[in-house]
């Protein structure tokens, strides 16, 4: 191997490695490995930026405007209510129709906007039907992924396989090649669900109610204003009690009279009784600093915070491409920007405590947030959360029915090779904004930052394997390893490879790492790359293992209240049963 192998061959292991550690996000450490692929001139800065220009990349970034388009105009909602209200009480068929649904309506839109619209909706049905939550959210993550692999543009993994293999010239993917170990995968997935799965899902029940799930009510106490407080006649906002002191304003009681989420310029005046969130140990520095008296509640939390009719108490899941991932609620502005307060958080079925203004939220973590019924009505069509209230969108039915033909007419471009399928997802996502199914700000909020970063950062990698000669080295020890004379045992092997890699990195890193590979196996044996680029396509779509490895495991961790151990329960037997089924029926269906 030659002394560039070494460098490329030892930063793709720095970048598995932190990618598995998570201690960094994943578009960082793509970046760092563009960069350094690019000062150590293993590529040229035009190869390290390429990405960023790639077909998959841009086709993805159109996707996932079109998928804006149908979940923000209502039209998922409106067909997922009436297909899952079709299942009646049993569950077993309620699973049936959900599954079916979730996959269906993956094979063609990101299956990370499906599940963000059907969580609320099996929440709700769960609750009517007293089905727990848990039996319900991790067979619709699953199925979303099963579904995903149905056609060319049901994952980004797809997507962007097929943009290496067209690069290469080894082969040029349309949109339903995927199909036919697409519906093997989804049959046997759904069966293994139904007969297997479920009975090792554990019914698992929240907290009597949030505050206790949150671990909030330790944490909510009253002051009162003293006379000689320094707050008197200052506005809430000039007070900087959360930024000093992390202490969060729930409620001024005046005069009898109580006053719900104070706005900003809301003046103290002695003698008010505040309602706060704040951690006991800061609220006795604040006592001696600004004047303040606790006092014990004169009514426990549940009546303080749940029963009102002006404000009210909603859960939200921080969505996997939102802006605040990173970023803790005082550097976002929360309180300003979305007209609500955040009480309580829990990261992976545990409260976070300490200073609640302060933590860096992660994708997945839930959030519990007091605000006023317009606030949760523009919480429900923020791109930043999952709202897991049931509140209706307003009406947009002639922009649903536009979303609707939009996609149909994207997919049929593409179906029928009048298109690329650059062109038409461009072209359709462009048509949503020009009829005014959604507007540019919504349109360019749609766009998941960091997976387009980390894709445009990453596929600097398929570049640098190629000039440095590892992926011919890599691909010539991996033939003389197995054989060259059981090349169905290396689809095995780079089925399995995918599995575990996907496991510990993102679906789309492991598409970028692995597809070079196994296009340069082939070659190296004589065969064709196709059904080696199949096991790495549909490998990396199977990440049933963990709760972080997709991102729609992420979505629903929380909210079904699994523990992680869940995940690799249900998800270890069916990874091993669509290991062999794919093994056996590749061959089969694009012979070697």
């Amino acid at each position: 191997m030659t002394s560039d192998g070494l460098l490329v061959l030892a930063l793709l292991l720095t970048a598995v490695i932190l990618f598995a550690s998570e201690r960094w996000r994943v578009d960082f450490i793509a970046l760092g490995v563009m960069i350094a692929l690019m000062v150590s001139g293993i590529i040229t800065p035009a190869e390290g930026v390429a990405g960023f220009v790639n077909p998959a990349t841009i086709t993805i970034a159109a996707m996932l405007v079109l998928s804006a388009g149908l979940q923000h105009t209502g039209a998922l909602n409106e067909l997922a209510e009436r297909i899952v209200q079709t299942a009646g009480h049993s569950e077993t068929r309620l699973l049936i129709t959900l599954m079916l649904t979730v996959a269906l309506i993956s094979a063609f839109v990101l299956n990370t906007a499906v599940v963000a619209v059907f969580i609320p909706l099996v929440l709700k049905i769960g609750d009517d039907l007293h089905i727990s939550p848990s039996r319900l959210l991790m067979p619709l993550s699953f199925a979303s992924m099963l579904g995903g692999t149905l056609t060319l543009i049901g994952t980004s993994t797809n997507l962007l396989v097929a943009g290496i293999a067209q690069k290469a010239g080894v082969y040029t993917f349309r949109m339903l090649d995927f199909t036919p170990l697409g519906i093997i995968v989804l049959l046997a997935g759904l069966a293994y669900i139904l007969l297997i799965g479920r009975r090792l899902i554990p019914a698992r029940q929240g907290e009597g109610n949030l505050l206790d799930k949150y671990g909030v009510r330790e944490y909510l106490s009253e002051v009162v204003v003293l006379p000689e407080s320094p707050l008197v006649g200052k506005r809430l906002v000039e007070s900087d009690l959360g930024a000093r002191f992390d202490i969060t304003v729930l409620d001024i009681l005046r005069e009898g009279r109580t006053i719900h989420l104070p706005g900003s310029s809301r003046h103290f005046r002695p003698g008010d009784v505040i309602l706060v969130r704040a951690p006991l140990q800061q609220l006795l520095a604040v006592q001696e600093s600004e004047g303040l008296a606790i006092s014990p509640l004169r009514k426990l939390a549940p009546e303080l915070l749940e029963k009102r009719e002006s404000v009210a108490l909603a859960e939200v899941v921080v969505a996997p491409h939102s802006s605040l991932v990173g970023h803790s609620f005082k550097e976002v502005n929360f309180r300003q920007r979305f007209g609500a307060v955040a009480v309580g958080i829990q990261r992976r079925g545990q409260p976070v405590f300490g200073k609640l203004g302060h933590e860096s939220l992660m994708a997945g973590d839930m959030l519990l947030l007091l605000g006023r019924p317009e606030a949760m009505v523009a919480l429900r069509q923020s791109p930043d959360f999952l709202l897991l209230l049931d509140v209706p969108l307003p009406a947009r039915r002639r922009q649903a029915s536009w979303a609707v033909g939009v996609m149909a007419a994207v997919v049929l471009a593409t179906f029928f090779d009048l298109l690329p399928v650059m062109v038409s997802a461009l072209a359709g996502a462009f048509a949503l904004v020009l009829f005014g199914v959604i507007d540019l700000d919504e349109a360019y909020a749609a766009l998941d930052k960091r997976v387009l970063v980390m894709l445009g950062g990453i596929l600097s990698l398929e570049a640098a394997m190629e000039h440095s000669g590892l992926a011919q080295w890599l691909a010539n020890h991996v033939v003389d390893l197995l054989g060259p004379s059981h090349p169905w045992l290396l689809v095995a092997a780079f089925y399995f490879m995918a599995m575990m890699l996907t496991e510990a990195m993102s679906n789309q890193a492991t598409a970028v790492v692995l597809a070079p590979l196994a296009i340069s196996t082939a070659q190296a044996l004589g065969a064709s790359p196709v059904p080696f680029l199949m096991a790495v396509t549909f490998a990396a779509s199977a990440s049933f293992m963990t709760p972080v490895g997709y991102q729609t495991n992420t979505m629903v961790y929380g909210v079904g209240g699994y523990r992680f151990l869940d995940f690799t329960r249900v998800g270890a037997p069916l990874n091993l049963l669509l290991w062999i089924l794919s093994s056996l029926f590749i061959p089969i269906i694009w012979p070697l």
